[in-house]
């Protein structure tokens, strides 16, 4: 089958339908069911995202603490908001099932929760297949793994009864879209599972171990040809290998896919500095006390100079009082923006719930205070103390308080996810080489060979929840983020506790 590129390419009001679609223009992280998730977004960027759960009546509070500890020297003057990138969106993971809204709108979140369900099976796939590298592989272990992309076929199967029936104000092309979309996050979960599979057999081959997974093959081949034939028979385009441009726009649709269903959960989210928003409000409240400072000054001049000072030196002691009102009242803004932002907050930002009718701005769904500060902890790590280098704390607080407008009761959402990206890039160009050189002699020729070593650095993460929501929850993520030169390479979870 050949690839047609104005069949790949979406209707016009695909990608201009709705604020989301072209303010965030990202995709959601699919991290499962995770409340808490650290790692590693791209190549400058570590990523960090939180579900908090959504109270029913009453207001709820928490608060969000992420720690990220380096070097003092590769620090220097880095500004963390210039880099910093946050979205609010409902959580795919915990949103509920059918509902009784009509719209489109609460359909395209129906699908979203199916597409959610659909990873579940992906996750246990992957977490049994780690526990199988780790210990001694059985036929169990086989068994195990053929049930798990069974439970995947069935979801898949189960979403389309619900959502692929007839229904009022739902037309045939939008349900075509639906099955579409399913049908290519069914094939994601697929062509995962068969990464963690190929793995596990290589792990086991090079242990020499003589447990065989055909079976798991045979059944995740199965499904694929099954879903290739539903595909085919419903006018779906393949990964045939064409050429790698039709490939790529297979890629683009899907992501337009992506985002067509899943930009429905995302909220309208605004933010503004506390200095800027009160920098006018400061400054009138300087000037007045400098002007009193300054009229203060003039009287007792005036008053003595009439029976003192000739008229150079009353001039010039009348130009340094003029030149002190100007210096406090620029001296007196920065404290007080300086105390406010210390005591308050440097940033304030609303998560609002996006209007369909016409309104400009929908409800408050969350509203925080947001700070970055730095600090010199106490004591030293073994890492630390081998190298001597100072280190800093880099700590970015999260405060807010959330509650469920009633938009956000028709959407059916119990938790919400917060998500964070800090680009790390300025403090790439601090670091040494990425690579560290030594000299060897190869003893099979005598020559001398150049062995390169890379020179990483390894950063203390923690990422910490405490929530007033329902029964109270505190979680905590500890980690090592690994980086040189070149950019951020993993991160080495510690555990959640």
């Amino acid at each position: 089958m050949t690839l047609d590129e104005s069949s790949l390419e979406l209707e016009p009001s695909w990608s201009g339908e709705g604020d989301a679609a072209s303010t965030s223009g990202i995709l959601l992280d699919e991290v499962g069911d995770d409340a808490m998730y650290v790692g590693v977004h791209d190549s400058s960027r570590l990523g960090w995202n939180i579900s908090v759960a959504v109270p029913e009546s009453e207001r709820g509070t928490y608060e969000i603490s992420l720690e990220l500890e380096m070097p003092t020297t590769s620090l220097g003057t880095f500004d963390a908001w210039a880099g910093l990138q946050s979205f609010a969106r409902l959580d795919g993971a915990a949103l509920a099932g059918p509902t009784s809204l009509r719209t489109k709108e609460a359909y395209r979140r129906e699908v979203v929760a199916a597409s959610f369900r659909l990873l579940r099976p992906r996750t246990g796939f992957g977490r049994h297949c780690t526990l199988v590298r780790a210990g001694d592989a059985d036929e169990e272990h086989a068994a195990a793994l053929s049930l798990w992309i069974e439970a995947a076929r069935e979801t898949l199967k189960q979403a389309r009864e619900e959502l692929l029936a007839p229904r009022v104000g739902i037309g045939k092309k939008e349900r075509a879209r639906a099955d579409e979309f399913l049908s290519a996050q069914y094939w994601g979960v697929l062509t995962d599972c068969a990464r963690a599979l190929f793995d596990v057999q290589s792990r086991i081959a090079a242990r020499g171990g003589m447990v065989s997974f055909d079976v798991v093959e045979a059944k995740l081949t199965e499904a694929l040809d099954e879903e290739n034939r539903y595909r085919q028979s419903n006018s779906f385009k393949l990964a045939s290998p064409v050429s790698a441009r039709q490939l790529e726009r297979l890629v683009r649709r899907w992501h337009r896919l992506k985002r067509y269903f899943e930009r429905t959960l995302f909220l309208e989210l605004d933010a503004y500095p506390v200095a800027a928003r009160l920098g006018s409000w400061f400054s009138a409240v300087m000037a007045i006390i400098a002007y009193m400072w300054f009229v203060f000054l003039q009287s007792t001049i005036e008053h003595y100079g009439a029976v003192g000072p000739g008229v150079g030196v009353l001039a010039f002691v009348t130009a340094i009082a003029y030149a002190s009102r100007e210096r406090l009242k620029e001296a007196g803004r920065n404290w007080l923006a300086g105390r406010v932002q210390s005591m308050f907050a440097q940033r304030v930002s609303r998560a609002r719930m996006p209007r369909r009718d016409g309104k400009k701005r929908g409800p408050v769904v969350v509203a925080a205070r947001e700070s970055f500060s730095r600090s010199t902890p106490r004591g030293s790590g073994r890492a630390w103390r081998d190298t001597g280098a100072d280190r800093t704390v880099l700590r970015f607080s999260h405060r807010g308080t959330i509650q469920r407008p009633a938009l956000l009761r028709s959407a059916a959402a119990a938790r919400l996810r917060l998500v964070f990206r800090l680009d790390l890039s300025p403090v790439f160009a601090r670091l040494h080489d990425a690579m560290r050189g030594f000299a060897h002699t190869d003893k099979a020729t005598g020559r001398i060979v150049i062995l390169d070593v890379p020179r990483n650095y390894k950063l203390p993460v923690r990422l910490e929840l405490r929530s007033s929501n329902g029964d109270g929850e505190t979680r905590e993520v500890r980690g090592k983020l690994v980086m040189n030169k070149n950019g951020l390479l993993r991160f080495e979870a510690r555990g959640e506790r």
